[in-house]
């Protein structure tokens, strides 16, 4: 299973892709890019959605999370980290990715009762347990952007990950509303 950025069609498979990486000094390399007006010097917003989902339970591989949608879940009260999911509803509020030049992969999460900040979404350095978040600590590091070639060709989107692997593994977080958690899946893992 992959993480598409939204607006983007996507016809590989992961397992079967060799993955280049984008460069992101500035986010001009990727889609959507603000150039003029007020806000520039970022691209997107674009949701994650899950896309090419196996199911590995089935028999059939049938999945029911295709297209959904990322959203954030802060896991303390202070608001300042928390895990970016998938919503179990296809068309649920979602939580917006950006890049910003200089900065990498932000996305804007409720900080208090009526406000919202960018934050740094990144990966944690666990390989038994690589999630997906924000304000994870010192053991992560941020996520990347890669393109997806099958035989040679290059493949329509965008796809996240680290470290090559652009694979994730979802397991659904009891008590956090239906929260999928998205956890990279990477080479024995």
């Amino acid at each position: 299973m992959s993480f598409l950025l939204a607006g983007l069609s996507l016809l590989a498979a992961a397992h079967a892709a060799t993955v280049e990486p984008v460069a992101l000094s500035n986010c001009y390399n990727l889609p959507m890019w603000e150039a003029t007006g007020p806000s520039t010097g970022f691209s997107g917003p674009w949701a994650l959605i899950v896309d090419q989902c196996v199911n590995t339970t089935d028999p059939n591989g049938a999945c029911t999370m295709e297209g959904f949608r990322s959203q954030s879940s802060s896991i303390d009260q202070q608001v300042d980290k928390g895990y970016i999911g998938i919503v179990g509803q296809q068309y649920n509020a979602y939580t917006p990715l950006r890049c910003v030049d200089g900065t990498g992969f932000v996305i804007n999460v409720v900080t208090g009762p009526s406000s919202a900040e960018f934050v740094t979404v990144n990966i944690t350095n666990v390989a038994s347990d690589a999630d997906l978040g924000y304000g994870m600590g010192t053991d992560t590091e941020a996520i990347q952007a890669y393109t997806h070639y099958i035989d040679g060709v290059k493949q329509d989107g965008i796809f996240i990950g680290a470290h090559n692997v652009t694979t994730w593994g979802m397991q659904l977080q009891g008590g956090a509303g239906g929260l999928v958690e998205a956890s990279a899946s990477g080479p024995g893992q």
